[in-house]
């Protein structure tokens, strides 16, 4: 009983505020609170992001380890050893896949993506990606970098479309945007609109409300697109004409373009 009565006692003891400060020591505290010491800032800064550098690194150790994996990703028989709940956090069209929920895919993507088991794990089947591309497509969403170049940008804007990776369409784009010329902004525009790619959607725009002659006078290509994307060209048209609205507008774009 004495024992009792001593862990009862012990569980309901209160923990006492310490008393109230007099106002001079609060006034004089809070002074110091709004006056960083120097280089706080910098450093802080610096530890933050050394932190998300070992989380990066950490999640890249955990890529091809099958014996902790609990998925596989078939590309052209190609096998990667992947972890859901990786997928599932960086992709909207894998999460969809991994929960079961095909109903949610484009029907586009759903038929490109096929599920098996193999040895009690999920092995999701994908075809329409080179393995290359798909190789930095998970080093990506496990890592947040990935080898970005002229060569292999624009197929990571497809894949980063194809799989929803918020973060990859919006790293590819910012990339591209820059290199836009009246050689590739119909191959680009039509990648943008697909996937819904604002940013590279609204630079390409701009693009063509300044060189449409230019654009238009590779008449084949524009014959082609033209006769293919008519949603579009009207779109692009609109713009052209009215490209005073379009410079009015843009700051708010640039607003809801990045996610």
């Amino acid at each position: 009983m004495a024992d009792n009565d001593q862990y009862r006692s012990q569980s309901q003891t209160r923990v006492t505020p310490p008393p109230p400060r007099r106002e001079s020591e609060l006034r004089t505290n809070s002074a110091q609170l709004q006056q960083p010491h120097a280089g706080s800032n910098r450093q802080d800064a610096e530890h933050s992001l050394n932190l998300l550098e070992h989380l990066s690194d950490d999640l890249a150790n955990l890529l091809n380890r099958t014996d902790i994996s609990d998925c596989f990703l078939k590309v052209d028989g190609t096998f990667m050893a992947v972890h859901k709940c990786i997928l599932a956090a960086r992709s909207n069209a894998f999460a969809a896949v991994i929960s079961g929920k095909f109903n949610r895919l484009d029907s586009t993507i759903r038929e490109q993506l096929e599920t098996l088991t193999e040895k009690e794990k999920l092995v999701i089947v994908i075809d329409k990606t080179d393995p290359e591309i798909m190789k930095q497509v998970v080093v990506f969403m496990y890592t947040g970098k990935c080898e970005l170049n002229e060569g292999n940008a624009f197929y990571l804007l497809e894949a980063a479309g194809r799989y929803d990776i918020k973060d990859l369409k919006v790293h590819t784009g910012r990339f591209l945007v820059n290199r836009i010329d009246s050689n590739n902004v119909l191959t680009l525009l039509r990648a943008a609109y697909k996937y819904n790619n604002k940013l590279v959607k609204q630079y390409c725009i701009e693009h063509f409300i300044t060189h449409a002659k230019e654009v238009m006078d590779q008449h084949e290509l524009w014959k082609k697109f033209a006769e293919e994307q008519q949603p579009i060209v009207a779109e692009l048209l609109h713009w052209h004409v009215n490209r005073d609205l379009f410079y009015s507008e843009k700051p708010q774009w640039d607003a809801n373009s990045r996610w």
